[in-house]
């Protein structure tokens, strides 16, 4: 088992800039964190410390990964978000090499994503299609570690992520628990109140 964190711009500095610069990643490296996960972007934007926080992880020595937030409700939707990842990963010349801890699509509830599942517009096959749709082209794409990130809830009673996905990696949220209820998951995030240098962040154990 490894311990890690995953980051955003939410990770904000007092004078704007991100937290985590490279001596707080040399400080989570010390603490036992050997892994993070940036967020690369949402809304077909990168995320503001994107380049800060993995080039200064890297430099850390931390196992990368990155995450991308979905807003896809249909599979045209979830294949343009894969190409703007792989358009925008080759553009920063990141591969697999440097993304040792995965590509994660972040699948999870939100209040747009809600409304349509309460109003029967997005079924279980729906979501699953989306999610396997964007997977399957960073596969095509060469990226070898690519997987969903959602809560526990959402991926195991809405979708059918674990019978017809089997192969794909999950980086599942699952807080208040002692252990992580979905089967064979790759990741678990077990809180989003764990202190990592000193600062209040999601913490993760990857399997």
């Amino acid at each position: 088992m490894k311990k890690g964190f995953d980051i955003s711009a939410w990770q904000e500095g007092p004078y704007g800039g991100p937290y985590f610069d490279l001596e707080r990643f040399q400080q989570a490296n010390a603490e036992g964190n050997e892994f993070v996960i940036i967020k690369l972007g949402e809304s077909y934007q990168v995320d503001e410390f994107f380049s800060q926080h993995i080039t200064a992880a890297l430099m850390a020595g931390l196992e990368v990964g990155v995450y991308y937030f979905s807003h896809a409700y249909d599979e045209a939707t979830a294949e343009r978000e894969a190409e703007w990842v792989i358009n925008t990963l080759q553009s920063y010349g990141y591969v697999d090499y440097h993304l040792k801890a995965g590509i994660w699509y972040d699948y999870e509830e939100h209040r747009q994503l809600r409304n349509y599942i309460n109003a029967g517009v997005l079924t279980p096959q729906m979501m699953t299609n989306c999610i396997s749709r964007f997977v399957n082209r960073l596969w095509g794409a060469g990226y070898s570690y690519v997987g969903v990130y959602s809560g526990y809830s959402l991926l195991w009673d809405e979708t059918y992520a674990y019978s017809q996905m089997p192969s794909v990696p999950v980086w599942c949220a699952q807080y208040g628990s002692a252990q992580c209820d979905y089967p064979n998951a790759k990741i678990w995030q077990y809180t989003d109140s764990g202190l990592v240098a000193g600062l209040e962040v999601d913490c993760n154990i990857m399997y």
